[in-house]
């Protein structure tokens, strides 16, 4: 990898905002020295409807021309206008065009051959059709057809942004989410090497529908294209993002096991005003003792002390409640009762218990709303 520094941003301790344009978004997350360095573009396989099982789908050229490939031959090319069915017959692919059937094949490999390339994809069920760049291979896993898309990555980028960020954000923050998505993408392409394909489209990897439409997203990748986030070793970051951290981040090992130097916990009050700041739920209280009992069976719930805090971070952010020695992981409580984060406190309230809730996500790395935010602000 290319070290030469693109953009250089140094932060303090306490990640207080720097003024170097373009950099601002690590300032609040980041406490070490990076790089943004440019990378060579590359594909990318990414697995397509991979939450949903497909078993025909229609495939239709949009822009561009498309040599259609099968078990490696060449049995045909099309355009805009051209109509393929993809069906499976137990292990196999089946091909059809309107009105005829192709054949019977262990891949297809529908490969682009214009200057820019794009089809739209619909799997015969009660789905929307979507838009995707590039290339796409369908062949059959067990009992349904596994469809990947063959992407360039700065077209991926794109396509991720408008899932995870949205589009009607401002520019620079845009670039933002380009750089921290390139490089989240680069550093995990093992992730499912062993599933045939490098990402999936799920919140697993990055969540992703098709090829962005937004010429502000497609601006900022463009503008941002090949940059990524590397440590003083030159190694590509943990790029991790969140919706809202509720006014605090956490530190990378508050959730996950290792301990990282720049993901680190500081306070953030950019996002404290912004939509997934603050949520509320509520368990009757029967329900919720029920539950603590369950997660450690020598709790006393009528002793339980409260240990989430609105106005500072807990010195022990992993750890919800404890009694006698007796400990409940915050992460588990959020998963196990589907919470938008680990940051609440706790009131009872009659026969009701009441959750008061900030945050939405891990609260780890790239607050996104508080970067939305500093971004309106210049």
């Amino acid at each position: 990898m290319n070290t030469l520094p693109y953009i250089r941003g140094k932060m303090n301790e306490r990640g207080k905002k720097t003024h170097r344009r373009g950099t601002f978004f690590l300032s609040f997350i980041f406490i070490s020295i990076f790089y943004a360095c440019p990378v060579q573009s590359v594909n990318i396989s990414v697995e397509i409807y991979g939450d949903k099982p497909v078993k025909a789908a229609i495939f239709a050229p949009f822009t561009g021309r498309y040599i259609v490939q099968a078990d490696g031959k060449t049995i045909d090319t099309c355009a805009k206008g051209s109509v393929f069915e993809i069906g499976m017959m137990h292990d196999s692919v089946v091909l059809k065009a309107p009105g005829s059937m192709i054949g019977i094949f262990s891949e297809v490999h529908f490969r682009g051959c214009g200057d820019r390339n794009q089809f739209n994809i619909k799997p015969l069920a009660a789905t929307a059709t979507r838009l995707y760049d590039d290339d796409l291979t369908a062949t059959v896993n067990g009992t349904s057809l596994k469809l990947v898309n063959i992407v360039q990555a700065e077209h991926y980028i794109a396509g991720v942004i408008e899932c995870e960020a949205g589009r009607r954000r401002p520019p620079e923050y845009f670039k933002v989410q380009a750089i921290i998505c390139r490089t989240y993408a680069l550093s995990n392409l093992a992730k499912h090497i062993a599933d045939g394909f490098e990402l999936c489209d799920g919140v697993h990897c990055q969540v992703y529908r098709g090829a962005a439409t937004t010429s502000a997203v497609i601006n900022a990748v463009s503008e941002t294209k090949g940059m990524v986030l590397v440590d003083q070793n030159s190694q590509l970051i943990v790029a991790a993002f969140h919706s809202n951290c509720g006014g605090y981040t956490l530190n990378s090992e508050d959730v996950w096991s290792a301990p990282l130097p720049y993901l680190k916990a500081i306070r953030d009050t950019f996002c404290l005003n912004m939509p997934d700041a603050r949520w509320e739920k509520t368990f009757p209280a029967e329900e919720w003792n029920s539950y603590l009992k369950k997660k450690e069976k020598n709790l006393k719930p009528d002793s339980l002390r409260r240990e989430a805090y609105w106005d500072s971070i807990p010195e022990y952010s992993r750890i919800f409640l404890y009694d006698r020695g007796y400990t409940i992981p915050l992460k588990e409580i959020r998963a196990d009762l589907n919470l938008n984060s680990t940051y609440f406190s706790i009131v009872k309230d009659g026969n009701e218990v009441i959750l008061h809730g900030r945050g939405f996500g891990h609260r780890i790395g790239l607050c996104q709303e508080g970067a939305m935010h500093m971004a309106q602000l210049g």
